[in-house]
């Protein structure tokens, strides 16, 4: 595991918080396990320019504390309102990790080549299919995360 601080460690938070939001718990419970695992960020993790909007992205999400005194607190809000947090915290982690071209200067066209409307190759995937692809991707940028880390029902560290 990384150290607090270091350059990997907002990467290995984040990527524990978008595999919290793979479980099948409600998605306002699951955004309540991606933010602990984001409160253990500080905004000087990451890069200048990404830190305002990592700073409204925890606002959003600790409007109301993550938990009581005897249980974890969901998000109260809309589901468009939740997938669009959702959506944040999976494009943060891709901008940590470089984007998805490393050079999006020498993309001639557009970087997804398929017809408006046709579905991408995640579309038809199935939740254990759709986590499959998320670890393998984030095997390959040398992320790991722990047996239970989505899962509420087991104890976690930070």
């Amino acid at each position: 595991m990384e150290e607090p601080g270091s350059p990997d460690y907002a990467k290995q938070k984040f990527y524990d918080a978008v595999y919290a939001l793979l479980g099948t718990a409600t998605i306002d419970r699951r955004l309540t396990s991606a933010a602990s695992y984001l409160m253990l960020v500080q905004s000087r993790d990451l890069p200048a320019g990404m830190r305002d909007d990592f700073e409204k992205l925890m606002r959003k999400l600790t409007r109301v504390p993550l938990s009581s005194a005897t249980a974890p607190m969901p998000r109260p809000m809309s589901e468009d309102d939740a997938l669009d947090l959702a959506k944040a915290i999976l494009s943060t982690l891709v901008q940590l990790l470089g984007g998805l071209v490393d050079d999006q200067a020498s993309v001639a066209g557009p970087i997804v080549d398929r017809e408006e409307g046709a579905p991408s190759e995640f579309e038809n995937m199935g939740a254990n299919e759709l986590a499959a692809a998320l670890m393998k991707m984030m095997a390959d940028h040398g992320l790991t995360v722990s047996a239970g880390d989505a899962d509420d029902s087991k104890p976690r560290s930070p």
